[in-house]
């Protein structure tokens, strides 16, 4: 679903104005030479920088205290520095919702740094078109070292497709492992065998499984006091491995018949939605589920009243609550089960943290390519070196606090794999980078890293047999539309409204449903889905 905290963006006239201060901004400082490709020492050149990140945060606190390094002066800026003479300073930070209105501020204004972080697509889609923006196309092309090419295009060159504009690159994506739009089936463990009942192969176990949670005493207290599966108000999202079951896609565009269109509002919705009907029919979910949000709702699994409920694979610390109650608690992650126990296909987009664009004018667009060339290097290179730029010495997020950052998608997924061959072979004091900091985390302990990554009954391990060949790309990747930015809000209240109804039993299924995608239509759904596909034809 959309991010809810999007305002409607800067106005028209604010875009034209956008276009017509870019000429009258102050440059970087630069010694007046151009870098070259090859080699030669650089000039030294002066950036300033827009980021979202928090200067306050612990991670920042603790590398001050213990390395006296801060947000302009630390190992990444000197890094920049020392080796492609580039100097940065930041007149744009904060985290979050405030560093997204700094920006839609400076945009407006035409105060934009000379580089800067772009978290929304629908600001991105503005910039492009307001001619604002630096085309990075000819210097990726000819900068770009294979390493930074493959941690960005590893999945697909659609990564690219939110910053694609007229045949132009406009910024370089701060790539994320896409892994993280998985949504895993976690299930009781001691509950199952508690109650003689096996692991779920298809959805309908699922359904039998939960009528068995709620109702044959599955912590054997004597009580009617347990749930069978744990619903909130975001089903649409937060439950949506549920839906997959029945190759139904509630929060993306999936191709049909030859175009892009709303998963939410194709008849495949209808079977899933039916038996979640029947299941809160028969009190096998919290009959209270849709004024709760996912982390009220999740507060019976950490009492130990539900005994399965889908989510991400960093669920784990909410799972681990469980066991902090109950140390007899046994939770599992399974393969999500299907219909009829058919193999489900999920649905993802291709994870990115945002963009790193150059404002127009900017001088030597092609230090950024460096930057991030250099970053990967460090990173991901022969000679990584890892311990020192991804974390240290009890200090996180290192590898964050860089003016440009981009991660392999096969991070955490390498880190499972990794860890799981070294357990077999006897070879963990071998692991090294991710690997070896995951594994030393869960020989310390930490039950929720042994739960994500470990080698069994995991979600990683649910990832490896899935990821990349077993899943769908979501159809569209790009920025809202004008119809969805001006009527996004209404037609996702009439979907959420009108779905909750229908599992309340409050409407039917079928013609609830049908007269729910006629009103989506007239709101606004088919001119946006006509909207959506023009600029897949581009």
């Amino acid at each position: 679903m959309r991010n809810k905290w999007v305002q409607l963006g800067i106005t028209a006239m604010a875009v034209s104005m956008l276009a017509g201060c870019i000429s009258n901004e102050t440059p970087p400082t630069s010694g007046g030479s151009t870098q070259e490709g090859g080699g030669g020492e650089a000039q030294a050149i002066t950036y300033t920088f827009g980021r979202n990140i928090d200067s306050n945060a612990d991670h920042f606190v603790k590398l001050q205290s213990q390395f006296n390094e801060t947000l302009e002066d630390n190992r990444w800026t000197r890094l920049f520095h020392d080796e492609l003479n580039v100097n940065i300073t930041y007149n744009m930070i904060s985290d979050s919702t405030a560093y997204n209105q700094k920006l839609k501020l400076a945009m407006a204004s035409g105060g934009l740094p000379d580089v800067f972080q772009v978290q929304n697509k629908s600001d991105m889609r503005q910039l492009m078109e307001a001619g604002a923006l630096e085309d990075l196309r000819p210097v990726y092309d000819e900068y770009a070292s294979p390493l930074l090419k493959q941690m960005i295009e590893m999945e697909s060159e659609r990564v690219f497709e939110p910053v694609s504009y007229k045949g132009g690159l406009y910024a370089i994506p701060m790539k994320m492992p896409s892994t993280n739009f998985f949504n895993h089936l976690w299930i009781r463990e001691d509950w199952l065998t508690n109650l003689g009942l096996e692991r779920p192969q298809s959805i309908e176990d699922v359904y039998a499984i939960a009528k068995a949670f709620t109702f044959d005493d599955p912590d054997q207290n004597g009580q009617n006091d347990t749930l069978g599966m744990q619903l909130d108000n975001g089903f649409l999202s937060n439950t949506k491995g549920f839906f997959w079951a029945f190759g139904a896609y509630p929060d993306g565009w999936v191709a049909k018949d030859g175009r892009a269109v709303s998963g939410v509002v194709q008849p495949e919705m209808k079977k899933p939605l039916q038996l979640l009907q029947q299941m809160f029919k028969e009190g096998l979910l919290d009959k209270e589920f849709g004024s709760k949000d996912n982390g009220k709702s999740m507060e019976s699994v950490a009492a130990g009243k539900t005994g399965m409920f889908y989510g991400p694979h960093w669920s784990a610390f909410t799972a681990e609550k469980a066991i902090q109650n109950n140390p007899d608690a046994r939770w599992i992650v399974v393969p999500l089960p299907g219909e009829g126990g058919k193999t489900v296909v999920p649905n993802l987009q291709i994870a990115n943290d945002g963009f790193i664009a150059v404002k127009k004018g900017t001088p030597q667009p092609e230090n950024i390519i460096r930057m991030f060339n250099l970053y990967v290097e460090k990173l991901f290179g022969e000679n990584a070196e890892f311990d020192k730029y991804y974390s240290d010495s009890g200090v996180d997020y290192i590898w964050q606090i860089g003016p440009v950052y981009t991660l392999d998608s096969m991070l955490d997924l390498r880190a499972h794999q990794e860890i799981k061959q070294a357990i077999a072979d006897g070879t963990t004091d071998q692991l090294t980078g991710v690997s070896a900091g995951f594994y030393a985390n869960m020989e310390a302990g930490s039950w929720p890293m042994s739960m994500m990554f470990g080698p069994k009954d995991t979600p990683f391990a649910y990832v490896d047999q899935a990821y990349p060949d077993g899943v769908v790309w979501d159809a569209y990747m790009g920025a809202p539309t004008p119809t969805s930015v001006a009527r996004g809000s209404s037609m996702d209240e009439l979907i959420l409204t009108t779905l909750t109804d229908i599992v309340l039993g409050r409407a039917d299924v079928d013609s609830g449903f049908d007269k729910m995608v006629q009103e989506w239509n007239t709101l606004g759904g088919e001119q946006m889905t006509k909207e959506v596909n023009d600029v897949l034809a581009e």
